[in-house]
């Protein structure tokens, strides 16, 4: 058995990041993000059509960039996550990887704002998400609505009023000629008086000059629930949903997940780094309060999140278990990123004498773990809505199980995001050997773009072309072209995050646990 390694063996300040060796591809990710981005720009820029048409190529790329925003965000995210469990659990065995970790949830806040035309660009979410133009057309057509009935509208209300009124009188006056007639007959006298009573107070209810402003809103209400009675049958749907489904709260709450989720990523590791300063271990314990209470608030940004870009792409569909399923996904697919990126490191000389062979064991483990849990979530999922067979939400995956999407669906995310790595990942040896599990989580992340894509694709024949087509020729080159510039610019970013301070938590009190870890 080796000798137990002591902290104090190696470097108070830690080791810093090789950015000789790194600065090429630094350059390279940076130089061949931009050059993407600035293309994919022109032609989104150049790519409108016109008026009242669906099919335009700036529509198509909206789903080209949601798609490359939110493959990256799912593993910026998954860094947060990892974070938070490793200091929430006071976990000793990840000292060494942690700042991979934090570096990783770091990349957060920037991936969102790389969502800005997806939530900015009229082009871009009228074409991903078609409760906006619907709901807008709704309320342009309710205003119209209102504006040619609200006469006629006040005048049927007046008359009713005066109606009532006179059928109330009426109603008085009979109703004490027959108390007089019953005289002593209580229970009949109660029964006329419960009966005057009750329209009384149903016409107390009618106003006799109702304020415009209220018949405008009844008269929007009900076109927009019922139409107009011809043409427009409204969209009750659309209507119930409109108190979270309109774009002021929808672009604040994307506000508030920037603010939320690069707030706790930021205090994270502004908090790890400090300690790397002075070793006070009052960080360590700063560390595990904040992330304890971080994790309410990680959970809830990250289902709204996903619920407000993903699930209602198509609105009348949903599912409850929406936000664990992109959950899992993002925190098996993080740990795949995380293992290559050490792996990568450890090439470059970094980590030689801190990470062992256990630590590969352990991050295998919860790969592991994460891919049947990924499993579960989906095929649960899958099985609830299948068996329930209701048609709001079948419309899922029946749109994925059609044509080329059926093949795929089964040879990848069945097989290839299952069944694969979990035989793979059984095996105690595959997860003590760096070269295979690199293999592994290279595969873990291309099953990763695959869920992704699978997830929004889909969507986009059927939405801009109304159905007539499942994939639209050629925009897989417009995918492509999205997921380098936001790769590159996520590979720049990550590179330059490493370097601003040591890759691993240099002082933290319990770095021998993770340097002697044996499992």
């Amino acid at each position: 058995m080796s000798a137990l390694k002591s902290a104090d063996d190696f470097p108070k300040e830690g080791e810093a990041l090789n950015t000789t060796k790194t600065g090429k591809l630094k350059a390279l990710f940076l130089l061949g993000g931009v050059a993407c981005l600035i293309l994919f720009a022109l032609l989104a820029i150049t790519g409108g059509g016109e008026e009242g048409e669906t099919l335009t190529r700036r529509g198509v790329m909206a789903y080209s960039w949601l798609f490359a925003v939110m493959f990256f965000l799912t593993l910026a995210v998954g860094g947060i996550f990892w974070t938070l469990v490793h200091n929430a659990t006071n976990s000793g065995w990840g000292i060494m990887v942690r700042r991979l970790m934090e570096n990783l949830g770091s990349l957060t806040p920037w991936i969102l704002l790389l969502g800005l035309p997806l939530v900015f660009c009229s082009d871009f979410k009228s074409a991903l998400w078609e409760w906006i133009p619907e709901q807008a057309e709704l309320r342009e057509g309710a205003a119209k609505y209102a504006d040619e009935h609200l006469d006629a509208e006040k005048a049927s209300r007046l008359k009713e009023f005066k109606s009532a009124e006179v059928a109330l009188k009426k109603l008085e006056t009979e109703t004490a000629t027959a108390l007089a007639k019953a005289g002593g007959n209580k229970g009949e006298a109660n029964f006329l008086q419960e009966r005057l009573d009750q329209v009384k107070a149903e016409f107390d209810m009618l106003i006799e000059d109702p304020s415009e402003s209220d018949v405008r809103n009844d008269l929007e209400i009900h076109f927009m629930k019922h139409g107009d009675g011809s043409e427009n049958h409204g969209n009750v749907l659309l209507y119930h949903k409109s108190g979270y489904l309109n774009i002021v709260s929808w672009v604040i709450r994307y506000i508030l997940y920037v603010l939320i989720l690069g707030g706790i990523a930021y205090v994270l590791r502004r908090l790890s780094v400090a300690q790397d300063k002075s070793g006070d271990p009052k960080y360590t314990r700063w560390l595990r309060r904040t992330s304890c209470g971080f994790i309410f608030f990680f959970g809830v940004s990250w289902t709204f999140l996903v619920v407000d870009w993903l699930m209602v792409l198509d609105y009348s569909w949903f599912s409850t278990m929406w936000g664990v399923y992109l959950f899992a996904g993002a925190a098996v697919s993080s740990m795949a990123f995380l293992v290559a990126l050490l792996t990568y490191l450890r090439s470059l000389g970094h980590f030689k004498d801190t990470v062992t062979m256990e630590h590969y064991h352990l991050m295998g483990k919860l790969m592991h773990s994460f891919v049947i849990f990924w499993a579960y979530i989906a095929f649960s999922q899958f099985f609830l809505i299948w068996y329930a067979n209701i048609t709001e939400e079948t419309k899922f995956y029946l749109l994925r199980n059609s044509d080329f999407f059926n093949t795929y669906t089964i040879s990848l995310l069945v097989i290839g995001h299952f069944f694969i790595p979990f035989a793979a990942l059984l095996i105690r040896q595959v997860k003590k050997t760096p070269k295979l599990m690199v293999v592994i989580a290279g595969w873990l992340l291309l099953m990763q773009i695959a869920d992704i894509y699978w997830i929004i694709i889909p969507e986009r024949g059927v939405s801009l072309t109304g159905g007539e087509q499942l994939t639209i020729p050629g925009a897989v080159w417009y995918d492509l072209l999205a997921f380098l510039a936001v790769g590159g610019i996520f590979g720049y970013l990550l590179l330059r995050s490493l370097g601003k301070s040591s890759l691993y938590p240099s002082r933290d009190p319990r770095l021998e646990e993770s340097l002697n870890v044996v499992n």
